[in-house]
């Protein structure tokens, strides 16, 4: 049993090479661990309890393993807050904090009601809830696990405002009561090879048969659940937005956008009933 906090980083500049911000990892892993800066800083020969030891053994186990290092921490930052996270949930993007933001520059009103397809841990409809505290957001999940996650979430945030409910897209919801329905939903093809990098996420949340269903699904439940002039906004692939518009003007939607990611990618198309 290796005791000495200066074996670990030993052990992690070995692998560099390969998984190249593992040392980066490692201090960030060690912070978790309450281990002090100053030690973390000069790689002391510092004397590792035994369930520190136990920890960091898991770490690395993980870690060479490919887990997803948000997964080994329990955690992920988005829109500057933290959110529990495990493989019951996909990890959030940081292009997603743009559907936020924008939800953030409507003009809601008082007691709007924005409606969330496929919350997963959540991340969209709290980040929204916490500048947003006198707004209804109803945030949905086919994933009961999903919405367990959700759960945790929900309540280190004190979210009061969002209601989560296990529900087959908007199947939940009440004709003309919405004033936004907002989704990052499963878009990549069940062949796509991109699915490999991702193996250790839920492929519930990635794949759609097409690639497209989830976006007509959704679409069709929203044309008669959003009221008069509400709105919708989608995140889906870079290669979607002209079928994902298509999709919404053939359901009668207006207004119609699509805007380009930090990578200048086109990622969003919002449009309006």
């Amino acid at each position: 049993m290796n005791q000495n906090l200066k074996y670990y980083f030993s052990l992690a500049r070995s692998k560099e090479s390969q998984y190249k911000n593992i040392l980066r990892d490692l201090k960030y892993f060690l912070k978790s661990l309450k281990v002090r800066d100053a030690i973390i800083a000069l790689e002391d020969e510092y004397n590792l309890s035994a369930e520190e030891i136990l920890k960091l053994d898991d770490f690395f186990s993980s870690y060479l393993a490919g887990i997803p290092f948000d997964y080994i921490l329990n955690e992920s930052e988005f829109m500057g807050n933290k959110f529990f996270v495990d493989p019951r949930v996909l990890i959030p993007r940081p292009e997603t904090e743009l559907i936020v933001e924008w939800t953030l520059e409507l003009s809601l009103s008082k007691n709007s009601k924005i409606f969330e397809v496929g919350t997963g841990s959540g991340c969209i409809a709290i980040s929204i809830s916490l500048k947003k505290r006198d707004i209804k957001i109803i945030a949905t999940d086919i994933s009961d696990s999903a919405l367990e996650v959700a759960q945790i979430n929900k309540k280190l945030h004190n979210a009061e405002n969002v209601t989560l409910v296990q529900s087959n897209w908007l199947a939940c919801s009440v004709e003309n009561s919405l004033d936004l329905v907002i989704s990052n939903p499963p878009y990549i093809q069940p062949n796509d090879p991109h699915l490999e990098e991702l193996h250790h996420e839920p492929l519930i949340a990635l794949t759609s048969e097409s690639g497209s269903q989830s976006f007509v699904q959704i679409a069709s439940q929203a044309e008669s659940s959003l009221k008069q002039g509400g709105k919708i906004i989608f995140e889906h692939g870079n290669s979607q937005a002209k079928e994902v518009s298509n999709i919404l003007k053939n359901f009668g939607f207006k207004n119609i956008m699509t805007s380009k990611d930090f990578q200048g990618l086109d990622r969003y198309t919002y449009a309006s009933k």
